[in-house]
């Protein structure tokens, strides 16, 4: 969210805060229309297709033009701007909106207007025009009280989903800036090149070469020998920056983020009938070096600045085929421009610019490529599948390698979207067996990605790490800053699953910030909230606290309804964590409402589980003995092995509360049948103090035995969260069959928390209560009292037992 504020006419408006006032007047906008009125703020230097507003406001899904309708309208009578004349927002007629007003922009926390805001990267793409197999200049260019050990936290969807946003635009990369040409020495990360949009100086039907033109150079150079940063990354580090060259404190900045020792600016000039493309190092070279290249045609002009460059820098430029015919000339123009729709998320218009195409071009396998890609963004699973299918069977592995690797890698990303992970780590084997002998290149990277998630996604946590080990080494090869943030996200994650949380943390917290530099919101999400739920699990209450701000910036800004969902959850269990009982509470019934609404089983599942915990915590053992046994008895299955142990553990709490000795010994024997059948440590710890728990009200040397394991399990695992859980519950028990010597001994293993986290605190206070000291009882329980929030103290915790035998 932008740290400024913009001031037109009387309005102030607060992106940060996400407030709108008028005067001294605070206006209430619904959130979407308020996300409108911000984008377009933001992006007032220029005209804003509908598409792209969809795009930007409600993420990359199917929105019916209706709820855009609704939004603007409702901006337009909050702002008043409801006459023909439109002072504020403008149609622009069979495209989009504009904003017409002028903006002073403030820095954050003052009230002088700082530096007019840079406009965004991205510029607008036109409506397509049919192409011309001309060689004059290119045609104007188309559009483009349990502890929290037994939460469920981790579900098995989150690592594989995350992989495909990682790697959704890897096809279109090796179309547009990844091609396995020329010198290989161009795939290496040292000295990078970082080639910045263009800046056009023509008619607006060009704004397409923005990142057209951007994206050919950094190809040339790569052909040459300069390695480059690839286009996705610096569209998205560039909405920091508009038309001009960035300040050189944000140059640093830029190469810092993308580890580029070069920083290449570009301006495109059309003047008299010709092109001319200049290139000059801004960043990293002294004296900066300068190249121009002139043509009639806007990419040929292009292609000889790059080369004359690459000269320039000591690399050997590879020889362009001249002998191109208009066709083929043509054809590569409009596919270059697609290429840049594509960047700038403009589906529609890419699509709309492929289809001017003539019956023979469209069959070209680049074509039909891009085509089934398309299909596959705008969610057509059906369609990209049959596309990329019959692509596939007309392509020779001898013929084209690298274009059969990317289409098998295509039809594994159709089976992410459908939870085949067996058909994702098959089309990944392919695609290893047909390019692992040879150089690191993207679709290697993609493919060690895929099978590491399938793999993942089936517990198979070792098999899956060396893949991900391999497929940064890839991305590393080639400078991808933005997809290295992503594939550590990916490790962090897949460490987190496997309970390994203190290795997780320093991956998921870098790569957090990394992705929150290129502004890829949906991956930061996810990175932030398995970072969140694993300091809970290493009882870091009050660090998961400081970042569930950070969290609900981002829910405002996430698309996507599971995910939201997803979010909320997170954010209810960290709020519980820390206390914030009512707050928690009504995150987690919203979350049960909205799933319930969608239809949305794996997340209603998990909620449902942690209501079943909560409602034991609160002595609602009827309400969870219900609610848990529905649970069980319905098409329910569990995200992971804890959720499962989490459902077992409290239902049979529920039933020991109710004397239901029986029932409860009855969970025991499932809990243990399950977790012979499953290999995850923690199925076998919890399988043990279900067991100690149910035994306890009736067979002391069975329940002390089945406690012991589960100790040792737990120290075993080395998850403070269990640690905690098992000791905390063994230490009371103890404690109640007047034990208390045992429960000290028992509670000291998590008796370093007891100054941060709430339940250790307040095991601290009944194990010295039950000694009988008055000193460290007092200490204890005045912690427990500055960590409580909302909990409860136990009345009986107040005063110390009168005098009496010594403690056992």
């Amino acid at each position: 969210m932008s740290p400024c504020k913009y001031r037109f006419g009387d309005f102030l408006l607060d992106p940060a805060r996400r407030e709108l006032w008028q005067g001294e007047t605070p206006l209430r906008l619904p959130p979407k229309a308020f996300d409108c009125l911000v984008y377009l703020v933001e992006h007032r230097n220029r005209a804003v297709g509908r598409d792209e507003l969809i795009a930007a406001v409600w993420g990359r899904t199917e929105v019916d033009d209706n709820l855009l309708d609704q939004a603007m309208t409702r901006l337009r009578r909050v702002l008043a701007d409801t006459d023909e004349e439109r002072r504020l927002v403008r149609t622009v007629p069979r495209f989009g909106y504009s904003w017409a007003a002028p903006v002073q922009v403030l820095e954050s926390g003052s009230a002088e207007p700082a530096e007019t805001a840079a406009a965004a990267a991205v510029s607008d793409i036109p409506p397509p025009a049919a192409a011309e197999p001309a060689g004059a200049p290119l045609p104007p260019a188309p559009g483009t009280a349990p502890t929290p050990a037994t939460a469920p936290r981790w579900p098995r969807w989150l690592l594989p989903t995350l992989a495909l946003l990682a790697i959704a635009l890897l096809a279109w990369l090796y179309l547009t800036q990844l091609r396995p040409r020329g010198n290989p020495a161009a795939n290496t990360a040292a000295s990078l090149g970082l080639v910045l949009p263009v800046r056009i100086k023509a008619e607006p039907a060009y704004a397409w070469a923005r990142l057209g033109v951007m994206d050919l150079v950094a190809e040339r150079l790569r052909a040459a020998g300069q390695a480059t940063v690839p286009s996705d990354n610096v569209v998205a580090l560039a909405r920091q920056f508009g038309n001009d060259t960035p300040a050189p404190a944000l140059l640093r900045e830029l190469a810092q983020s993308t580890s580029a020792a070069l920083v290449i600016e570009s301006e495109a000039e059309f003047s008299a009938g010709y092109w001319r493309v200049s290139l000059s190092t801004v960043y990293g070279r002294e004296p900066a070096l300068r190249a121009e290249g002139e043509s009639q045609d806007l990419m040929d002009a292009a292609r000889a600045a790059a080369d004359r460059l690459a000269s320039l820098l000591g690399y050997e430029p590879l020889p362009e085929n001249d002998l191109l015919g208009p066709r083929e000339r043509a054809l590569s123009g409009v596919l270059r421009q697609a290429d840049a729709a594509v960047l700038a998320d403009q589906i529609d218009s890419a699509r709309a610019l492929l289809q001017t195409l003539d019956a023979e071009q469209g069959q070209r396998p680049e074509v039909r490529f891009r085509l089934a890609y398309l299909d596959f963004r705008a969610g057509k699973l059906d369609a990209a599948q049959a596309g990329f299918d019959a692509l596939l069977a007309q392509l020779s592995p001898a013929d084209d390698p690298i274009l059969r690797a990317r289409v098998l890698n295509a039809l594994g990303n159709i089976a992410f979207r459908r939870d085949d992970y067996a058909a994702v780590e098959q089309r990944s084997d392919e695609v290893i067996a047909l390019l692992g002998n040879g150089r690191p290149n993207l679709e290697l990277g993609r493919a060690l990605t895929g099978r590491a998630n399938a793999r993942s996604a089936a517990q198979r946590f070792d098999e899956a790490l060396p893949d991900l080990a391999r497929a940064r080494v890839v991305l590393e090869s080639v400078g991808d800053r933005l997809g290295l943030a992503r594939v550590d996200a990916n490790l962090g994650i897949l460490d987190a699953r496997r309970d390994r949380f203190a290795e997780a943390l320093p991956l998921l917290d870098a790569a957090a910030r990394r992705l929150a530099v290129f502004h890829d919101l949906t991956n930061e999400m996810f990175a932030r909230v398995a970072a969140g739920l694993g300091r809970l699990s290493l009882l870091q209450p009050a660090a998961a606290l400081a970042d569930e701000q950070r969290l609900g910036e981002l829910l405002q800004r996430e698309p996507n309804p599971q995910w939201r969902r997803y979010i909320q959850l997170a954010r209810s269990e960290i709020l519980a964590a820390n206390g914030q009982n009512a707050a928690a509470d009504a995150l987690l019934q919203e979350a049960l409402a909205d799933a319930r609404a969608a239809h949305d089983e794996a997340l209603l599942g998990s909620a449902r589980v942690i209501g079943v915990r909560r409602a034991v915590t609160a002595g609602r053992f009827e309400q969870a003995e219900r609610e848990a046994t529905a649970l069980l008895q319905s098409r329910w299955a569990a995200e992971t092995p804890r959720e499962q142990a989490a459902l077992w553990l409290n239902l049979a709490r529920a039933q020991v509360a109710l004397k239901r000795y029986d029932a409860a010994r009855a969970t025991a024997q499932q809990a243990h049948v399950w977790a012979a059948a499953d290999t995850a440590p923690v199925a076998q710890l919890f399988a043990q103090l279900i067991e100690a728990e149910t035994q306890a009200p009736t067979d002391h040397a069975a329940a002390t035995a089945a406690f012991d394991a589960a100790l040792r399990a737990a120290e075993a695992g080395r998850v403070p969260e269990d640690l905690l859980a098992v000791s905390d519950v063994y230490a009371r028990w103890l404690i109640e069959i007047d034990r208390a010597g045992q429960a000290g001994v028992v509670a000291a293993r998590s008796a370093a928390w007891a100054d941060s986290v709430f339940e250790a605190a307040l095991l601290q206070a009944r194990v010295y209560r039950a000694l009988k000291e008055p000193a460290p009882w007092r200490a204890a329980i005045l912690r427990a009292r500055h960590l409580a929030a909302e909990r409860p103290i136990p009345a009986e915790l107040d005063a110390l037992p009168p005098a009496g035998d010594t403690p056992r």
